[in-house]
C-alpha cells in the first residue's frame, strides 16, 4: 500500500524520535540507579566507620555503648541493623534493631580480605535489605579479623528508583507527542506547495484551470513551469493535428467525387472494377478519418454528464428518424458522468444510438450504471447479431449485413476509441428481442 510523503516522514521522525528517546531513558534509568546505590552504600560505609569509632575494647572484650551513634540501630523495624562477627562466624555483637527485628544476614561467601569492602545491593534471599560488609583486625589483645556488617531496608532506595522511572517516562512521552506535534505542523507547512500543485493539477485535468499559478517555492517553480508548457504543447499539437485532416478530408472530397462522376463515361466492364477501387479508396479514407479525430484519453479533460449528452444525440436522432415512430426508454441518471473528449463520447455513444434506429423496428432502451466501472447498454428491438459475426463486425468494412447503406466502420471506430480508453466493448442479445451493445469503461 502505497503511502504519502507526509506519512513517511512522520513515520520516521517518530520511530527516529522514539529509539533515539528510549536509549537515552535507559541511559538516565541506569545513571540515576547506580547513582542512588552509590549514594545507598555512601551512607552505609559512613554507619560502619561510626561504629568502628564507638566501640570499646578492654580486657573485658570487644563491646559497643547501650547509646547507638545512628539512632535507628536502636529502634525495632528501623530499617537499619548492623552485625559484627569474628574470622570463624561468630557474632560479637548484634545492634538492638536486629535483635527486636528478627532479621538474620545472609552469608556473606568468601571471605573478605582486612580492609575489604563488598556491596551487595540485591541479595539473593529476598530479604528485601542491602548490605555492605568490612573486614578489619581488631587490635585486640587477640588482634583478631573481625567484619561489620550493616544493612538497610531497600525500600526507599527502590522507591526513589521508581519515582524517577514514572517521571522520566511521563516527561519523555510528553516530549515526543510534542515534537512529532511540532514536526507534524512543519510537515504539513512545507508540503503545503505540493499539496495545491496536486490540486492545481486535479483542476486542470477536470478542465477547471488551463494552466499552473506562480505561487511557488523555488523548488517547485521549474516543474510547474514544465507542466505548463507540457500541456500547451499536447493542446497545440491536438488542434493542428485535427486541422490537418480536416484539411485533408476536403481536399479529397472533391476529387473522389469527379472521379466518380467521371465513371458514367467508362464502359461497364472496367467500370465495375473501377467503382469497386474507389469504394475501397472511400472506405480506407472515410476509416482512416475517423481514426484521426479520435482524441483519446486526455491528460487534461472534464467531466462529462452522459444523459444531457445522450439527450442531444437522440434529438438529433428522432428528428433523422421520426418516419419510423421509434419509442426510446432513456434510464441514465442525471449524475452519471465520466472523464474524457467530449468529441469522443459523441464518436462512440453517436454510433451505437445510430445503429439502434437504423435496425429497429419500434423500439430502443437505453440504460447506464456505475459499478467498479461505468456501464453503457444500448438496446434494440431489430434482428439482432448473429453470434458467428459479432467479432467480424467489429472490425473495419464488416457488416452483417447489407440493407442500409454505409461502409460498416461505425462499431469499428467504436471499437478502437473503447480500447484507447482501456474499456470494452460486447455485443449479446436484448430481451427487447435484437441487438445489445454493452459499452464499459473506467
Amino acid at each position: 500500500m502505497k503511502s504519502g510523503i507526509q506519512t513517511r516522514l512522520l513515520l520516521i521522525t517518530t520511530l527516529a524520535l522514539g529509539s533515539f528517546l528510549t536509549l537515552t531513558g535507559l541511559v538516565l534509568d541506569r545513571s540515576f540507579r547506580l547513582s542512588v546505590l552509590s549514594g545507598a552504600e555512601e551512607q552505609l560505609r559512613l554507619v560502619i566507620y561510626s561504629l568502628m569509632g564507638a566501640v570499646q575494647s578492654d580486657d573485658a572484650g570487644f563491646t559497643l555503648p547501650d547509646q547507638m551513634p545512628e539512632p535507628r540501630l536502636g529502634q525495632p523495624e528501623s530499617g537499619l541493623y548492623a552485625w559484627v562477627n569474628d574470622a570463624e562466624g561468630n557474632i560479637r555483637w548484634r545492634s538492638p534493631s536486629v535483635v527486636t527485628g528478627g532479621v538474620s544476614f545472609p552469608d556473606e561467601g568468601p571471605r573478605l580480605h582486612p580492609g575489604e569492602f563488598r556491596f551487595r545491593a540485591e541479595p539473593a534471599d529476598g530479604t528485601g535489605l542491602i548490605f555492605l560488609s568490612y573486614a578489619v583486625i581488631w587490635e585486640d589483645p587477640e588482634e583478631s579479623l573481625l567484619t561489620f556488617r550493616v544493612g538497610a531496608d531497600r525500600a526507599p532506595f527502590h522507591a526513589a528508583i521508581q519515582s524517577f522511572r514514572r517521571n522520566l517516562s511521563i516527561g519523555l512521552s510528553a516530549v515526543t507527542l510534542l515534537f512529532v506535534l511540532a514536526q507534524y505542523l512543519a510537515v504539513r507547512w512545507g508540503l503545503r506547495p505540493l499539496r495545491t500543485m496536486a490540486q492545481e493539477v486535479r483542476e486542470m485535468e477536470e478542465g477547471h484551470r488551463e494552466r499552473m499559478s506562480e505561487a511557488y517555492p523555488l523548488e517547485l517553480t521549474g516543474l510547474a513551469e514544465n507542466l505548463d508548457r507540457f500541456v500547451a504543447h499536447e493542446q497545440r499539437s491536438r488542434s493542428r493535428y485535427r486541422k490537418a485532416m480536416d484539411d485533408l478530408a476536403h481536399s479529397l472530397k472533391t476529387p473522389l467525387a469527379v472521379i466518380r462522376n467521371a465513371l458514367e463515361q467508362v464502359p461497364p466492364e472496367p467500370r465495375d472494377l473501377l467503382a469497386e477501387q474507389l469504394d475501397r479508396m472511400q472506405t480506407t479514407v472515410a476509416h482512416q478519418l475517423s481514426r484521426a479525430s479520435v482524441a483519446g484519453p486526455l491528460i487534461v479533460s472534464r467531466q462529462i454528464e452522459l444523459r444531457a449528452l445522450i439527450e442531444r444525440l437522440l434529438r438529433a436522432l428522432e428528428t433523422a428518424y421520426r418516419d419510423r415512430g421509434i419509442r426510446v426508454e432513456l434510464d441514465v441518471p442525471a449524475s452519471l458522468g465520466v472523464r474524457a473528449d467530449e468529441r469522443d463520447l459523441m464518436e462512440i455513444l453517436g454510433n451505437l444510438l445510430e445503429n439502434a434506429f437504423k435496425y429497429s423496428r419500434s423500439r430502443i432502451r437505453v440504460s447506464g450504471s456505475r459499478g467498479e466501472n461505468l456501464q453503457i447498454v444500448v438496446e434494440d428491438d431489430g434482428p439482432g447479431i448473429a453470434p458467428d459475426v459479432r467479432e467480424a463486425v467489429l472490425n473495419r468494412g464488416t457488416r452483417a449485413d447489407e440493407v442500409e447503406s454505409g461502409q460498416g466502420i461505425g462499431l469499428a471506430v467504436v471499437a478502437e476509441l473503447v480500447d484507447l480508453y482501456k474499456g470494452r466493448l460486447r455485443i449479446g442479445d436484448s430481451v427487447l428481442g435484437g441487438a445489445s451493445l454493452s459499452l464499459e469503461l473506467p
